[in-house]
């Protein structure tokens, strides 16, 4: 019984909702199948459990005898109980959700139909400029808002059709007009989205993707209408670019923040990821920029005493990674440790060995120059490719701090890597700086010591290898061959 959809639901139901479903069950407008009377019998059974208790459960035979006593047990029979009960759950639960106060606009354009329907004309007429007030109310012209608004200018479309007199457009211009700046807000909404996993991920060239590389003319006069329209074009803009300048980055931040009042909490959260997104690919592109370093920092601060990088009380293991490693990349090492182990019990989906913690604590440990420890704390694996590939990089740099005869060996390893499973996970622009990484620091070490000249040859390859990962780390090590 335990995996039945009537469990999963029942699982989540906080006390006082199990008490407002056994309600339910009791009205017969939401409780009228043939097995209506004995639907509370197995719901109270069911919410009598303590589900977090592994050592209980519901055996199917003796849950029949408490709901049927008496009778003997006939397969099937339970289970129609079970749908019934699901069904009471599932409408507790949608009219909870619809009876929602922010869900008050589409309440009344329901029942509006409802007006319409049973021929109260005037009460309908009510509807509806009570529903054009609360759209000039409505704070963000997002896509709720155009959601909303289409439905409403649809609407008058349909009332003005059934008293067509071949006169007037019909509101046809105006419904046209709304349909127009939804599409553009959830297509650019979608293009951004993936254009921005193109950048990290090994995605198909399909006729999707290509597409989206053509201009899309979004007139102006949406774009000023419409902050989050105009934002969301901004992104898309510089999506579609291969390199992108620091001063565009600082552009859509100077654009967040003009627009900041005009913008609904949930799409502002979404911006700023987009920001900090395109902040680590111009910090990354600009490897010798210290002010786009300090930049990116400065963001994950203001972003995360505002909240923007938790969701749900969570952090993602990605964005975990992201903040401490931007803290480190800047020396703000006693910042860096204190986020690490601030938030390790913030992030979505650690497991009991803590790897995610280990990671980002290593990273920390090789920032002081703690080699041994950082190896120690490196996890062997991870089903995160942000991980994987900081903990094989990690390892290699500290091997080599280390002078390790293991080096030659895990290099080699990473290459086989790179070659056999990479393909499948990573985009090709990514594998490609894992590559360069690979072959600069096997010229490395395989320099000897205290040779000028050969540290010159390395620096020179690493002015045409800027995109090379850890290529900060490679340069100060190509310049220390000549000193060492």
């Amino acid at each position: 019984m335990e995996q039945s959809h009537l469990i999963e639901l029942i699982k989540t139901l906080s006390h006082e909702e199990k008490r407002q479903v056994l309600q339910f069950s009791a009205l017969s407008q939401f409780n009228s199948g043939k097995m209506r009377d004995r639907v509370p019998s197995l719901l109270e059974l069911c919410f009598s459990i303590q589900w977090e208790d592994d050592s209980q459960s519901l055996e199917k035979r003796k849950v029949f005898e408490s709901i049927f006593p008496g009778q003997s047990y006939l397969e099937g029979k339970l289970e129609k109980v079970m749908v019934e009960a699901h069904k009471v759950v599932r409408t507790f639960l949608l009219t909870q959700e619809y009876l929602r106060t922010e869900n008050e606009f589409y309440q009344i354009f329901d029942f509006s139909e409802i007006l319409r329907a049973r021929g109260l004309d005037s009460r309908y007429q009510q509807a509806l400029t009570k529903m054009q007030k609360m759209q000039l109310e409505f704070p963000w012209k997002n896509a709720q808002y155009f959601n909303r608004q289409f439905l409403l200018d649809k609407t008058i479309h349909d009332e003005l059709s059934l008293r067509n007199q071949a006169r007037g457009d019909l509101n046809i211009p105006v419904v046209l007009d709304t349909l127009e700046q939804q599409f553009y807000l959830n297509y650019l909404t979608f293009a951004n989205r993936l254009l921005l996993q193109k950048k990290v991920a090994n995605l198909d060239h399909s006729e999707t993707l290509n597409h989206l590389s053509e201009k899309i003319n979004v007139p102006n006069e949406y774009l000023e209408h419409s902050p989050v329209l105009k934002v969301n074009f901004a992104i898309f803009s510089f999506l579609k670019k291969g390199t992108l300048e620091p001063s565009e980055v600082r552009h859509l931040f100077d654009l967040l923040l003009l627009h900041e009042k005009n913008l609904d909490p949930d799409a502002l959260r979404e911006f700023y990821t987009y920001l900090r997104s395109l902040s680590v690919v111009v910090s990354n592109q600009y490897f010798d920029n210290e002010v786009v370093r300090e930049m990116l920092h400065e963001l994950y601060k203001d972003n995360l005493d505002r909240g923007y990088l938790h969701y749900e009380g969570k952090l993602h293991p990605s964005t975990y990674l992201a903040v401490s490693f931007a803290a480190i990349r800047v020396s703000k090492f006693e910042w860096a440790l204190d986020f690490i182990e601030k938030h390790k019990h913030d992030v979505a989906g650690e497991n009991e060995s803590q790897d995610l913690y280990r990671l980002n604590k290593a990273l920390y440990l090789f920032g002081i120059g703690n080699y041994s420890d950082c190896l120690d704390n490196i996890p062997a694996t991870s089903p995160f490719v942000d991980y994987l590939l900081h903990g094989k990089r990690l390892e290699l740099k500290a091997l080599y701090e280390l002078r390790s005869d293991l080096l030659s060996y895990k290099l080699d390893a990473f290459k086989m890597f790179l070659s056999r499973t990479s393909q499948k996970i990573i985009s090709a622009s990514r594998q490609q700086s894992q590559s360069d990484f690979a072959n600069l620091l096997h010229q490395l070490s395989n320099s000897k010591p205290n040779d000028p000249k050969r540290s010159e040859t390395i620096l020179k390859r690493l002015q045409e290898k800027k995109q090379a990962a850890e290529w900060r780390w490679l340069l100060e090590k190509a310049k220390e061959l000549k000193n060492t």
